[in-house]
């Protein structure tokens, strides 16, 4: 240590060496660098949005969305309403009611009706069908021949096609006209009689 005094400045090692009244300070380290988990989750998140980019629409199928309502619509409104005010009901103004059991007989039109309905049930499964008669069933055919059912499908078929022709699929021609007359080198020479 007698080195260093003898080569610095003694008034400033007195100084340096004097009483000074410092305070306390915690020294708290300050690192701006990222941590590694921060570094691997902005990675993670870079190679999702590479990925997101280089993903090809045309792979992507075309969907129709459909919206749900989970509102409730006025109904369920009016019938939820309707319960709470039932619960609310005060039953101490209700009067009290008897009620009175009425039977209706039925009138002698009815009686009469029923009584022809019951006969007429009788009748029908007491018949002898001893005494019905043999007849012969003769079929008659409204229908047309075959030849003609065949001629009016294919007539139909025919109507069909024109009417659904597609225009379409047409292809566009061009016209050349092709002048069938003779020269005039020809009907001079027909004149003159040498053709």
């Amino acid at each position: 240590m007698a080195t260093t005094e003898q080569k610095v400045d003694p008034s400033l090692l007195g100084a340096i060496k004097g009483d000074h009244k410092l305070k306390h300070v915690d020294t708290s380290e300050k690192n701006p660098l990222p941590s590694m988990e921060v570094l691997a989750e902005e990675k993670k998140r870079e190679t999702h949005l590479q990925d997101i980019n280089k993903f090809p629409r045309s792979e992507l199928k075309r969907t129709i969305s459909q919206e749900k309502n989970v509102l409730p619509d006025v109904q369920t409104l009016a019938q939820e309403k309707t319960i709470q005010n039932i619960n609310q009901f005060d039953k101490t103004g209700l009067k009290k009611a008897e009620t009175v059991e009425k039977k209706v007989l039925p009138n002698s039109d009815d009686i009469g009706q029923e009584k022809k309905e019951t006969e007429l049930r009788k009748s029908i499964g007491e018949f002898d069908k001893e005494n019905l008669k043999h007849t012969t069933v003769q079929e008659k055919n409204p229908l047309p021949p075959k030849d003609t059912i065949d001629l009016e499908k294919k007539q139909m078929e025919f109507e069909n096609s024109i009417q659904s022709f597609q225009r379409a699929s047409l292809k566009k021609t061009n016209v050349q006209e092709k002048s069938c007359l003779p020269s005039k080198e020809d009907i001079e020479a027909e004149k003159s009689g040498k053709a």
